[in-house]
């Protein structure tokens, strides 16, 4: 085990300078950052924009005024909302997440149930389980990830060259080793973050959302004692330790968690206002095309919270998708959820200029250029009011 993983991590090592841009990070919407119809992507994910650029134009919802007032208006089209569903998560559990799962515990009490009240009819889910991403489950989740964030296709105005499909083919199957490296990665930093003996803290923990459906319901009452189950796991996210820089996704391998220290102090793409290490991030939200809309995502979410707060993390950070378009289910997700854009007021190396030419309420939004592309930086404070 520990051989392979050896192998794994040079090789990590060696595409994450050959490859930089190439990261499964994002969060739906916050790519791998995605919106949840990129969930909150894996909300907006430097990788996932990069590889669609060539299908999307690129409207920046900033230079919109009332792209944040109107929300779900577009065109006069309605767009879903994240709580439009029929499915009903109670709030109490919500909060009970969000709030750190209570004060006596120091670890995520992971597996931890969910009953819906509506899941006892039809052939719903009445059962949603968090808990931590296994070694077995990747191989699972991997076509799904790689169905939203690594699939590649010319763009129709395009015509093929030849060479076209054996590239994208070749470049997919790439993207689908980095994310299996990675979460291998994610895995075994988690399961060592949470042992005993380990003294630092841990500093990656990857959550999978998993529905229990009743495999014996013909559409009637359903008596819990007797009823078997199948599960599936329909969503992602996570939480890490990051350097507090804006103009950079978290990368697509594990850091060393003293690497990513002096990245917080000296890189010259770092947050200059911000003198601490590194702070809690939330990255590869991604909630399943067939189970968005259900408020899936702010489950997610409020797990992540609950265990930044566990961390001691006094907030919590993202990317998001600054394209009017793409981004705007995920936006409103965050917005609705507490998250602020950190200004960039030029402190930042790269950006000496900062954002300030556009007008206060612009500059006051948190849009940076990662890599060319734009996204927008949220915070949210963690301390109790």
């Amino acid at each position: 085990m520990h051989a392979k993983l050896y192998l794994l991590e040079v090789y990590a090592l060696t595409l994450s300078f050959a490859t930089p841009s190439q990261t499964f990070n994002g969060n739906i919407h916050t790519t791998f950052v995605s919106g949840i119809s990129r969930p909150a992507t894996f909300s907006s994910s430097r990788f996932s924009t990069q590889r669609r650029r060539g299908r999307n134009d690129s409207h920046l919802y900033l230079f919109d005024s009332l792209s944040q007032k109107e929300g779900s208006k577009r065109s006069g089209q309605k767009i879903r909302s994240p709580n439009s569903s029929s499915i009903q998560i109670p709030n109490e559990e919500l909060e009970f997440l969000g709030s750190g799962f209570g004060s006596e515990v120091t670890t995520p009490p992971f597996p931890y149930s969910i009953d819906l009240p509506n899941g006892k009819k039809g052939n719903q889910a009445s059962r949603l389980i968090i808990r931590h991403l296994e070694d077995n489950d990747i191989t699972n989740i991997l076509p799904e990830i790689v169905r939203e964030f690594g699939s590649l296709s010319p763009p129709p105005s395009t015509t093929p060259e030849p060479g076209d499909e054996l590239a994208s083919k070749i470049e997919n199957f790439l993207f689908s080793l980095t994310v299996l490296i990675g979460l291998t990665q994610r895995v075994v930093r988690r399961e060592k973050g949470y042992s005993p003996s380990n003294s630092a803290c841990p500093d990656h923990n990857t959550i999978c959302l998993v529905e229990q459906i009743p495999n014996n319901n013909n559409g009637g009452e359903i008596e819990m004692a007797d009823t078997s189950y199948s599960e599936k796991i329909v969503g992602i996210a996570e939480l890490s330790w990051q350097p507090p820089n804006p103009n950079s996704n978290a990368p697509p391998f594990v850091l060393p968690y003293f690497v990513k220290t002096l990245i917080s102090r000296y890189a010259p793409s770092r947050d200059e206002t911000s003198t601490e290490g590194p702070k809690g991030y939330i990255s590869n939200v991604l909630v399943w095309k067939t189970r968005r809309g259900r408020g899936y995502a702010r489950i997610l979410m409020a797990a992540c919270e609950g265990i930044a707060k566990l961390w001691g993390c006094n907030d919590v950070r993202l990317h998001v998708d600054a394209n009017e378009y793409s981004g705007r289910i995920a936006r409103g997700l965050y917005w609705s959820l507490g998250y602020e854009g950190v200004p960039d007021r030029g402190s930042s190396k790269k950006n000496k200029m900062g954002y300030e030419w556009m007008g206060p309420s612009m500059a006051n939004q948190g849009l940076y250029l990662v890599d060319g592309v734009p996204l927008l930086y949220l915070r949210k404070s963690l301390k109790d009011e």
